[in-house]
């Protein structure tokens, strides 16, 4: 019999489904409102205006850290700041050596990173308690139209973050 492997969380971000209404941001700025420096929310709501057919339409990105399967931060780190929960596969971020080289927010293709005024680098952590009690990260519960899910299937995860890359590649969020 083989041994059950460990969740692997990965979060998707799915902007067909987002209306902008914020909950992620005030959810996820609920559980980690204690940082003792100022900085900006982990979890940022951007939104890009197109015209079609002569209609306005807008689509909004919440955007934070995805704990994706590439770890750029995570390879690039010159002090080696991240590392991935064995149990969880989130990545996770000790910045007590962050010396604020930023290398790790350019790696990133989701906007995950952000710095407070001590400039040093500050993530999502998954709500990694949360997750290890069984209960989603609060963007995810907080999100009414399901638009933040986590998932370990890697297939799927390929296909939305690449997705989601082309769809930041070519926009301006605001």
């Amino acid at each position: 019999m083989r041994e059950p492997q460990a969740l692997q969380v990965r979060f998707n971000f799915h902007p067909e489904l987002c209306t902008g209404c914020g909950a992620c941001v005030t959810a996820c700025m609920d559980e980690h409102d204690a940082f003792p420096v100022e900085a900006p929310p982990l979890r940022r709501l951007y939104r890009t205006e197109h015209v079609r057919k002569g209609e306005v339409q807008l689509t909004w990105y919440s955007l934070g850290c995805l704990h994706c399967t590439e770890h750029g931060c995570m390879n690039i780190c010159p002090k080696k700041c991240f590392t991935a929960d064995p149990e969880t596969g989130t990545i996770q971020l000790n910045n007590t050596g962050c010396v604020g080289c930023k290398a790790c927010a350019k790696a990133c293709g989701f906007d995950g990173i952000v710095f407070g005024d001590d400039r040093k680098a500050r993530k999502c952590d998954g709500c990694l308690e949360r997750l290890k009690e069984g209960r989603l990260p609060r963007c995810v519960a907080a999100c009414p139209r399901h638009a933040i899910t986590i998932d370990d299937r890697p297939a799927l995860l390929q296909k939305t973050q690449e997705s989601l890359r082309k769809a930041l590649a070519r926009e301006t969020l605001r």
